[in-house]
């Protein structure tokens, strides 16, 4: 059995940062000789990985079990010694056998390619190249079919998991679809019963645990003109692969405080999960099944056993305002004394006493997310709030002492006209007015992001902006919200937001152009060139409703068939008068 630590152990990490475990901690200097190693990899910096709710969860699914010695590694990791992480048993600096630190554990410094286990927390596409560098800097071969017996079986879950796995399908052994806390213990115990056994073997006993897809056994057919037709799947592999989430989803916590995270020493608790509102573009209100609002004395429960480890808390949710208790939570945080922050607000909940409760329990920044400056385009999109709405929320927000308001918004959305772009201006301007108030300190941003399509959403069959189109709508954007200079403006770029569109919706053809980029630095349209890719075919044009899709094999969320039904709905809206 894994060594155990005490509980709330507090220590200085590789890198120098301080953690503290919520949860007893795995003693890291010593693994057991039956326990099944895992290497939990973040594929981008400790900051980020350290602030992700979902990686917080694996480690501790994890860590929890009892034969399961689990280490994390990041791709920016930190280790000990001036010039990167050279250990007694890797050599001298210079030396061959020395692995890149990346390729490291962050608790130990051990290459990752000696665990029998190399899990990817993945929830944004563009990571997937930070995936294959890690691989490449372990010396794991990078394509399943290319590992022998005694590679780490190779694991990917997380959000990208339930979207899109099929661009780095080819990578990976296996893909967790499903919630990390049933997922995590059932893919252990399967590795652990087929120890000793050839590795073919072992990925078809792993593709019969529920919720684990294993690429190897299904093959794709495309047609003439280069699309996917089907899946031939191997005998006794399941089609499709349906997610797995627990009978009861318990709430995602912080396990490790860490004042290198993103958030500082900040407590995250999950509030719900989900949301019933399903808005057209976005993955969250069609993955997770069900909303699910964790109860208000299981939060304030939680959050008061490690108030004496730190007084920060955040809660996370996709919808928050529309907890039915989530005046009970701020209420309760606010007596004993946390200073809480909070993910975005849907405006239409937002009213002067939810506001005072806000305040009252430490917030000081509140984000709103209007998406686009018309009421017309807001309801074609799925988020039917009006400007009245959204006017409102900010009036009550000032009033209260919020000190700071953050919007966001997106240009690209399908059926925008110019007039809705122009429209961004003139909404956000009438939202600072409400919101300022004649207060000289008030501060209002405003962050524009080029719309992406993402699988499982009703705007999955339809085309993307283009770069041109992009780079347009966001100068004028940028442009007109500058003149006052009274609301700061950020925007994301056209280009990463293009190749993050390619990664959402493309499938196994897009491994070679990810190794390219992520391994060898080549920019991205060229790594699609070398490749043989053709990004137009993935991201500007409109699907056929018929059309059989990469993600298709797994069955995740709202059926397909109800996601049609919103796109016409959407398209009969965008055509009135």
């Amino acid at each position: 059995m894994t060594a155990m630590g005490s509980d709330r152990a507090g220590a200085e990490d590789a890198g120098g940062r301080h953690e503290v475990w919520l949860t007893r901690r795995p003693d890291a200097t010593r693994a057991p000789a039956d326990s099944l190693t895992v290497a939990l990899c973040y594929p981008e910096s400790y900051a980020l990985g350290m602030s992700n709710l979902g990686f917080q969860t694996a480690l501790q699914s994890f860590s929890q079990h009892p034969h399961v010695h689990c280490e994390r590694a990041f791709l920016d990791a930190a280790l000990p010694g001036a010039d990167g992480f050279a250990p007694p048993h890797a050599g001298a600096a210079g030396d061959p056998g020395i692995v890149a630190a990346t390729a490291r554990t962050q608790d130990t410094g051990t290459p990752i390619s000696e665990f029998d286990v190399v899990a990817f927390s993945v929830s944004y596409e563009p990571d997937y190249m930070g995936l294959a560098k890690m691989l490449h800097e372990a010396g794991i071969p990078l394509r399943s079919s290319e590992r022998g017996d005694d590679a780490p079986v190779v694991v990917m879950g997380g959000v990208a998991a339930l979207l899109n796995p099929e661009p780095v399908a080819d990578l990976l052994d296996a893909v967790a679809v499903g919630d990390a806390t049933a997922l995590a213990p059932a893919l252990a115990d399967s590795l652990l019963a087929s120890r000793g056994s050839p590795r073919e073997r072992r990925m078809r006993l792993l593709a019969q645990v529920p919720g684990i897809y294993v690429p190897a056994l299904y093959e794709p057919v495309y047609g003439a003109d280069g699309g996917i037709t089907g899946l031939d799947a191997a005998s006794g592999a399941a089609v499709p692969v349906r997610a797995v989430w627990p009978a009861r989803r318990g709430v995602a916590e912080t396990c490790v405080l860490s004042d290198g995270s993103h958030f500082g020493d900040t407590y995250l608790i999950e509030v719900s999960r989900g949301c019933a509102r399903r808005c057209r573009y976005c993955a969250a209100g069609h993955v997770y099944g069900p909303t699910t609002f964790h109860p208000a004395a299981e939060i304030s429960d939680r959050v008061s056993n490690v108030l004496k480890e730190t007084g920060r808390v955040g809660l996370v949710s996709a919808a928050l305002a529309d907890h039915p208790e989530v005046r009970d939570v701020l209420s309760e945080l606010g007596e004993c004394g946390a200073e809480v922050t909070i993910s975005s607000l849907h405006a239409d909940r937002v009213d002067e006493s939810l506001a005072s409760l806000l305040v009252a329990a430490g917030v000081r920044t509140v984000t709103l997310a209007p998406e686009t400056g018309a009421e017309r385009l807001r309801s074609v999109a799925g988020k039917p709030m009006t400007d009245r709405d959204l006017l409102a929320a900010a009036s009550a927000l000032g009033r209260a002492g919020v000190e700071s308001l953050k919007l966001y918004f997106m240009v690209g959305l399908p059926w925008e006209r110019d007039a809705d772009v122009d429209a961004i201006d003139t909404l956000a301007r009438r939202m600072f007015e409400e919101f300022a108030s004649g207060r000289l300190g008030a501060r209002v941003s405003a962050g524009v992001s080029p719309f992406v399509p993402k699988p499982r959403t009703p705007f999955q069959w339809l085309p993307m902006a283009s770069e041109r189109e992009l780079r347009e709508k966001l100068s004028r954007v940028r442009r007109a919200l500058s003149a006052g200079r009274r609301i700061e403006v950020t925007a994301s770029g056209p280009r990463e937001a293009r190749r993050e569109g390619v990664l959402a919706r493309g499938g196994r053809e897009l491994s070679e152009a990810i190794v390219l980029h992520g391994v060898e630095n080549v920019p991205w349209k060229a790594a699609m060139r070398r490749s043989g890719v053709d990004p137009a075919r993935i991201i500007d044009r409109e699907r056929g409703e018929d059309e059989v899709f990469p993600w298709d094999i797994l069955e995740v969320g709202v059926p397909r068939q109800r996601l049609l039904t919103s796109l016409r709905r959407a398209r009969d809206q965008a055509v009135r008068p």
